[in-house]
C-alpha cells in the first residue's frame, strides 16, 4: 500500500534560518555574477554562471526557490543599473545588457528545473 507524501515542509514556517542563509548565499551569487556580466567579452560565461547558479537555487529550496530567483533577479537588476558605470563603447553596452537580462531569464528557468529535479530525486 503506498505511503502518503511526508507534508512536514507544511510545518515549517516560511521564513527560517535556511532561507535566511541561502538569500545571502544568493546575495554574493549576485556579485559575483555582475562582476562576470561586466568582464565578459562573450554570452557564455555570464549565462552558464547564471544557469548553474539557478539550478542550484532550485536545488537548495524547491519549494520556496522562486523567493531566491526573485530577489536574485532584482539584485542583478538594481546592482546593473545603479552600481554599475555604463560603458562608453554601444557594442559592449548592448552585450553587457544582452547579458544582463539573459541572465534573468535564466535565473526564473534554472531554479524551476532545479526545483523540479530536486522533487524528483527526493530528500
Amino acid at each position: 500500500m503506498p505511503q502518503p507524501p511526508d507534508r512536514s515542509y507544511t510545518n515549517e514556517p516560511f521564513f527560517n534560518t535556511r532561507l535566511i542563509i541561502n538569500t545571502l548565499l544568493i546575495l554574493s551569487n549576485s556579485a559575483l555574477l555582475l562582476f562576470v556580466i561586466k568582464w565578459a567579452d562573450v554570452v557564455h560565461w555570464p549565462y552558464f554562471l547564471a544557469a548553474v547558479s539557478a539550478a542550484i537555487i532550485g536545488f537548495l529550496e524547491p519549494r520556496k526557490g522562486w523567493i531566491l530567483a526573485v530577489l536574485q533577479a532584482a539584485f542583478l537588476w538594481i546592482g546593473y543599473t545603479f552600481f554599475t558605470a555604463s560603458p562608453e563603447n554601444g557594442g559592449k553596452q548592448e552585450l553587457e545588457l544582452f547579458c544582463l537580462y539573459g541572465s534573468i531569464f535564466l535565473t526564473f528557468l534554472g531554479s524551476f528545473v532545479g526545483g523540479i529535479l530536486k522533487r524528483a530525486v527526493g530528500n
